[in-house]
């Protein structure tokens, strides 16, 4: 065999195995990145997408007060004058953006945001359950917990 059919077939082979090597080498990282993406994926939680739910689920105060009367709200005329109050008469920012009836917030400034409308008034069911005394005045029982800040709060309300 003389020296250039040899360098051709060595060439070839080179090449050959270059190649393998290249396909195995790229195949191996793909299935790395995957891994990693999937990985990724089960480790970060989706983040939680607050839709407007006032315009989705076409809120109106009947639909409040009927809401209110399928999960057995008490005191539901002094609740609804609350989120009148709270949302100036269901315009504010708060309740459009973030779904807020009430004033709950984590701290002095940070608002509980919702999912939807009802979830705002199943979370107030939920603290009327925890707090409020069986036969207690809704209005006192508010001024007990210091529902609010502001001194005038109860005859705000009453003017509903």
């Amino acid at each position: 065999m003389d020296y250039r059919t040899k360098f051709k077939k060595s060439k070839t082979a080179f090449i050959i195995t270059v190649s393998i090597l290249g396909i195995a080498l790229g195949w191996t990282i793909g299935m790395q990145l995957d891994f990693l993406k999937s990985k990724e994926q089960r480790l970060l939680p989706k983040p939680v997408n607050y839709a407007d739910t006032v315009k989705i689920e076409g809120f109106s105060e009947a639909k409040l007060i009927q809401f209110m009367d399928i999960i057995e709200m008490k005191h539901p005329k002094i609740v609804l004058a609350q989120a009148k109050h709270e949302t100036g008469n269901f315009t504010a920012p708060r309740f459009i953006k973030y779904n807020a009836l009430f004033g709950f917030q984590t701290s002095d400034t940070d608002i509980i945001k919702y999912k939807s409308w009802k979830e705002s008034v199943i979370a107030y069911k939920c603290w009327q359950m925890k707090r409020l005394r069986d036969n207690e005045d809704y209005y006192k029982f508010l001024v007990r917990v210091h529902y609010a800040a502001d001194t005038n709060y109860v005859k705000k309300l009453k003017q509903y």
